[in-house]
């Protein structure tokens, strides 16, 4: 195999035995090297297959992508194949371009807020620590330290290669809108670790799924608790119908009275240990 273009020490292109072109990664592998000069097959640590569109942006995307931010991206897609993710030759392309913006937007001072911070740590606690792991490696490869805002961002990544990258940010939106509804409906600080969060926020998720994939409207009649619990707290009245108009404009859906009283449970838990 032979060189087609030199792109840094550590990528080149060329073609493979079976006569499709590649692009091929490894340490050292275009050092010193010019297009027409033999490839090192020992160094080869992966090979794309990319064409079409997906070849244009890998391409100009190696063409200013340092070394250093090739080795931490090596480096996250190791770990994150080790925690069960298989990564496509798209996504892979997608997290390389991410990190050396990442890294260019730090080096100029400019930070992008992560609105989503809070809600992806909640429902994608695995993705998350992958995320938190993957800053490490960035700062030892490139001498960066990027903000916490980032790990939520390498986190739907991940989060984006398992589930529809469409259902994912529904369900954070949603999880967002309606979270914040009970912040300021009865002005406190959610904790984001605690049990009765976790609960609550996993119960949303579950209702977000259930509105992007109806069922059939359940027969069962409203729990007498529920008129009990919403009378306790005057705001629980107006947190239920400020979540209730939100989720009708925001999907369309029009909850029921079984779907209101779960929330207003674990509305309550988490009430009871915050007051």
């Amino acid at each position: 195999m032979k060189a087609i273009k030199v792109f840094n020490h550590n990528a080149v292109s060329t073609v493979m035995p079976d006569g499709r072109e590649a692009i091929v990664l490894g340490k050292g592998i275009g050092f010193q090297k010019r297009p027409g000069d033999p490839v090192e097959e020992r160094r080869i640590e992966k090979i794309y297959y990319v064409q079409d569109e997906m070849q244009t942006k890998f391409l100009q995307m190696l063409q200013d992508v340092e070394p250093s931010v090739m080795r931490s991206a090596e480096q996250i897609l190791a770990m994150a194949e080790d925690a069960g993710f298989s990564m496509s030759n798209q996504a892979t392309i997608s997290l390389i371009d991410h990190i050396g913006f990442a890294i260019e937007r730090q080096k100029k001072g400019i930070q992008l807020p992560n609105l989503l911070l809070n809600e992806t740590q909640l429902l994608y606690q695995k993705e998350y620590d992958l995320g938190r792991r993957s800053l490490k490696i960035i700062e030892d490869c490139c001498g960066i330290t990027l903000p916490e805002d980032e790990a939520g961002y390498i986190a739907l990544h991940l989060v984006t290669i398992s589930v529809d990258r469409n259902a994912a940010y529904f369900s954070l939106k949603f999880i967002k809108g309606a979270l914040d509804i009970v912040r300021e409906t009865y002005r406190i600080d959610l904790q984001q670790n605690s049990l009765d969060t976790m609960r609550l926020t996993t119960h949303l998720k579950f209702l977000a799924q259930r509105i992007r994939q109806p069922h059939p409207d359940s027969a069962e009649e409203g729990d007498p608790m529920y008129a009990e619990l919403l009378s306790r707290d005057p705001r629980h009245r107006l947190c239920i119908a400020r979540m209730e108009d939100f989720i009708r404009q925001s999907t369309g859906h029009t909850m029921d009275e079984q779907e209101k009283f779960y929330i207003l449970i674990h509305l309550t838990q988490v009430l009871k240990h915050r007051e």
